[in-house]
């Protein structure tokens, strides 16, 4: 028996989908900084789809929030890291 997916349940594969794809871009340009082709395969990607830029946009959030708690855990000076910041990447 063929069992049929929700479009809730679609849409939240979809979903995880991006965020796979976003997280692996994301590692690859943190860990090879210096190779263009993970630059290029971001630019790319994040134009494919609005869906995807919003994923990127969310995990930089994710990623400077991060370091913001990790620096009050620490004790580090905070000025430059909790002003408003704007989105990583404008479309």
């Amino acid at each position: 028996m063929e069992e049929r997916l929700s479009m809730e349940e679609e849409s939240k594969n979809v979903m995880d989908l991006i965020w796979d794809r976003t997280l692996e871009l994301f590692i690859r340009i943190h860990d090879y900084p210096e190779n263009p082709e993970h630059f290029d395969s971001l630019v790319h990607w994040l134009n494919e789809n609005p869906a995807h830029l919003k994923a990127f946009n969310e995990l930089g959030q994710i990623w400077i929030s991060t370091g913001i708690a990790l620096a009050r855990e620490i004790g580090q000076p905070l000025s430059d890291l909790e002003r408003d910041q704007p989105p990583l990447m404008m479309h």
